[in-house]
């Protein structure tokens, strides 16, 4: 048991920067929650300002908003605190806040303003605010849940034999409605477990605070609700994280001591999207089976900071894609094979088919729900697969050559899935690719060499900048291609190395791109080569610098 005013605020994680953001004055809370509801399926978060009202003392903090209600009577927004703002903290803030309009009462702060954003994320965390009004609906949804997943309950309330303040932790054991003199009520029962382990564990009931006639039960361990929080899995959150995913040092050996990969080191946050691309045998493969701890590997690899090799808790934060789309039960529909793999996450099937719907539905093979998996096209087989990958809501999506064996057409579309779940879902996504053009989707890019490991990491941009002139080059097109032409260009002074993929040639130097065009038309003309187009400043693709870095024309380059 704890003092009603103090828990630790979760530590903030980075956030992208707001795609939307509205402005409001406590007196305009009416309008702050019509904005809310209008976003109901949105992560909303928001920047308070206002008067607590236990202290009467300022108070500005941020945090996700968890539920908002507006009502006859009630105007609330609850928020999970991720930041305490205050200039100077005295006490700590309670996890959980109500915010009402200017000079509410019956809520924890009073706004005087409140700024709300939008990131544009659909809203995908499971945890849960209950008023204390509200134990009746708490009880229906809970019994779902509970029966599953263990289920982690925080509560703010008065205890029924003196009113005095309380908060207890613990998990819920039990979750009933009993008869009122009105009214069912519902109860919670949550244990509590002691202190350092010292004594015995207490199974405290949780009661709605216009209760009458209260349980048969022990009134000290009767606690009359002002608010709850649950989490449902909370035993398997992650750890605060810097990156969702990095590496340092990663090395797999065989037997005989060959290393297949060596002191890779990398990381992407939250919500990048990360282009592996390489050579066959270069490692690509290896990694990502070291960094979710299906090969024994040794320095360090972690995915929500959690170190790979507790393989039992890291699975629940990585989905796997591998090539092979054989993995499926291809007599199953799509949905029947999510519901199967789902289950491995100890995920109740009425959440799965939930999920399974709305996943299949983005991926636009919801009409093939009754389909067997194995009557659907190739695209569609790995669209599939990657809804099986999303079910259970990883962190990151890890994905081996999704591209492979697609037109195309259909490689276009499918990255245009890829993108529209990592904005909508906020799922980082980690793509192993033999297409270095692909790489251009990505936040981020590494490059494996065979017998190098990883030999080059950064954005595509910065990667591209450290080619000569930042990446811009001399372009020439010919009317028609001719083995000549490159040899002939490579003599020219001034020019670094020549880039060609059938009739169009990329010269790059050092020098100023307008003399070595002078100079390569030129030298093209007295060969009786002919020119379509010369461009002045053609810029590099990912597929430049990868030939270019694989050629040993350019060394790479790997940012921290």
């Amino acid at each position: 048991m704890e003092p009603k005013t103090g828990s630790e605020a979760p530590s903030p994680r980075e956030m992208p920067s707001f795609v939307e953001e509205a402005y409001f004055s406590g007196s305009r809370m009416g309008e702050a929650l019509d904005w809310c509801i209008d976003r109901h399926d949105r992560e909303l978060h928001c920047d308070v300002q206002g008067v607590l009202n236990a202290t009467g003392k300022e108070v500005r903090f941020k945090g996700r908003i968890l539920k908002f209600r507006k009502g006859v009577l009630t105007r609330r927004i609850a928020v999970l605190v991720e930041e305490d703002l205050r200039r100077k903290k005295v006490g700590n803030l309670d996890t959980v806040l109500t915010v009402g309009g200017e000079g509410a009462t019956h809520e924890d702060v009073a706004a005087t303003q409140i700024t709300l954003q939008n990131y544009l994320k659909r809203n995908l965390d499971d945890d849960l605010y209950y008023d204390g009004r509200d134990l009746q609906q708490a009880v229906k949804d809970l019994e779902k849940v509970r029966q599953s997943r263990q289920v982690s309950c925080t509560v703010w309330g008065r205890r029924a034999s003196d009113k005095l303040p309380i908060l207890i932790r613990g998990n819920l054991v039990g979750a009933s409605l009993k008869p009122a003199p009105i009214l069912l009520e519902g109860f919670l029962e949550v244990r509590v477990e002691p202190e350092d382990s010292v004594g015995d564990p207490k199974i405290f009931i949780i009661a709605q605070p216009q209760l009458l006639i209260g349980p048969s039960s022990n009134p000290n361990l009767t606690i009359l609700a002002d608010k709850v929080y649950v989490q449902p899995f909370a035993w398997k959150e992650a750890p605060a994280y810097r990156d969702v995913l990095s590496t340092r040092n990663l090395t797999v050996t065989v037997r005989g001591g060959k290393k297949l990969i060596e002191n890779v080191s990398f990381s992407i946050q939250e919500g990048e999207m990360l282009a592996i691309i390489g050579e066959s045998g270069a490692g690509k493969t290896t990694t990502i089976k070291a960094l979710i701890g299906d090969i024994p590997s040794t320095g360090v690899a972690r995915i929500a900071g959690i170190d790979s090799k507790q393989t039992s808790k890291v699975r629940h934060f990585f989905g796997y894609c591998p090539q092979d789309l054989n993995y499926m039960y291809e007599t199953f529909t799509p949905l029947e094979n999510i519901i199967a793999f789902g289950k491995q996450y100890d995920i109740p099937e009425w959440q799965l088919i939930q999920r399974g719907k709305a996943l299949l539905r983005d991926f636009d093979i919801l009409e093939k729900g009754n389909n067997a998996t194995k009557e659907l096209s190739g695209g569609q087989q790995r669209r599939a697969s990657i809804a099986i990958a999303l079910a259970h809501r990883p962190k990151v999506l890890l994905m081996d050559e999704p591209t492979s064996g697609l037109d195309p057409d259909n490689r276009s579309e499918l990255w245009n899935y890829l993108t529209y779940i990592n904005q909508e879902y906020g799922t980082s996504i980690v793509v192993i690719t033999h297409y270095p053009s692909e790489a251009e989707f990505c936040d981020k890019v590494a490059v494996f060499m065979r017998g190098k490991s990883l030999v080059a990491f950064g954005t595509p941009a910065n990667l591209k900048e450290t080619m000569p002139s930042r990446g811009f080059s001399v372009g020439i097109v010919l009317e028609e291609v001719d083995p000549r032409a490159r040899k002939v260009l490579e003599s020219i002074t001034g020019v670094r190395f020549v880039l060609q993929r059938g009739e169009l040639l990329k010269i790059f130097t050092d020098e100023p791109l307008q003399i070595i065009a002078e100079r390569c038309a030129t030298a093209l003309k007295d060969k009786k080569i002919a020119i379509k187009i010369v461009k002045t400043k053609a810029v590099a693709d990912m597929v430049d610098y990868y030939i270019a870095i694989t050629r040993g024309l350019i060394t790479g380059k790997i940012e921290k």
